[in-house]
């Protein structure tokens, strides 16, 4: 059965709002003998039944007497509720894509997630075709690692084919001990290459797009971190500019 406060009225208030429904018009010492509240209590719940509308009183030789409106009043009360909600909602769709984006500034500045083994460094590399960003590159040199050497075999060419159809432009820096890899790498499309001194030499790669960045550790168990953050992402590209503006073309 649908009681007072499944309609939305407060326990104490159902109570009394049901107690007044017993009388025609009445005083508060039989709506508080009949409700069973403490005193004040009942005159709180009577003073907000008046304010919705449920209630009403008159005042005879001084002393106020309270009668239930007719529970018609209800409908009037649900309109009412219905409209507030209606300007709540428009007033939340004005400020709900200023929430969303910074949520997501908020999001961008704290999220970075760890990759581990031959999967998650796949992981990574299908994070920036799916970015469908520019891709900023300093290669790893330590081709020897037995991961990097897998990923070369298998989910590179795979890789490079997949960001070619859907045209991301990569630029690479290697040592210069891998200058013929370099060359090759020109001949791709929308690939770019150069080398940079051996003092630059590293068993980590760090790639660069959108607001990511992407830094793998080879070796026989590598693992990967992904950082999502504009911050960090535009000092990085800022580094990653400089040293390309120092590398060899080849």
């Amino acid at each position: 059965m649908v009681s007072f406060e499944d309609l939305g009225l407060s326990k104490n208030e159902s109570i009394v709002y049901d107690a007044l429904l017993n009388f025609d018009l009445s005083s508060a010492k039989p709506i508080i003998e009949k409700s069973g509240l403490h005193r004040q209590l009942v005159y709180d719940a009577l003073d907000s039944l008046i304010t919705k509308g449920l209630v009403s009183y008159v005042i005879q030789a001084k002393r106020k007497y309270f009668k239930a409106a007719s529970p018609r009043n209800f409908m009037t009360l649900f309109e009412n509720k219905q409209a507030e909600l209606t300007e709540q909602k428009n007033a939340f769709k004005e400020i709900l894509p200023d929430l969303i984006k910074r949520q997501k500034n908020v999001q961008m500045k704290q999220d970075a997630t760890l990759f581990y083994g031959v999967k998650g460094i796949k992981s990574l590399f299908d994070d920036m075709l799916d970015e469908k960003k520019e891709i900023l590159t300093i290669g790893a040199s330590d081709v020897t690692a037995e991961a990097f050497a897998y990923h070369l075999k298998f989910n590179l060419p795979k890789f490079h084919k997949i960001r070619i159809n859907k045209k991301i432009k990569l630029q690479i820096l290697f040592s210069t001990e891998l200058k013929k890899r370099a060359s090759e790498f020109n001949n791709l499309p929308f690939s770019s290459a150069r080398v940079l001194p051996p003092e630059f030499s590293s068993n980590s790669s760090t790639n660069i797009y959108g607001n990511k960045i992407s830094i793998i550790l080879w070796g026989s168990q590598p693992f990967g971190i992904l950082i999502n953050s504009k911050e960090i992402s535009d000092s990085k590209r800022k580094h990653f500019k400089l040293l390309w503006s120092m590398a060899k073309r080849v």
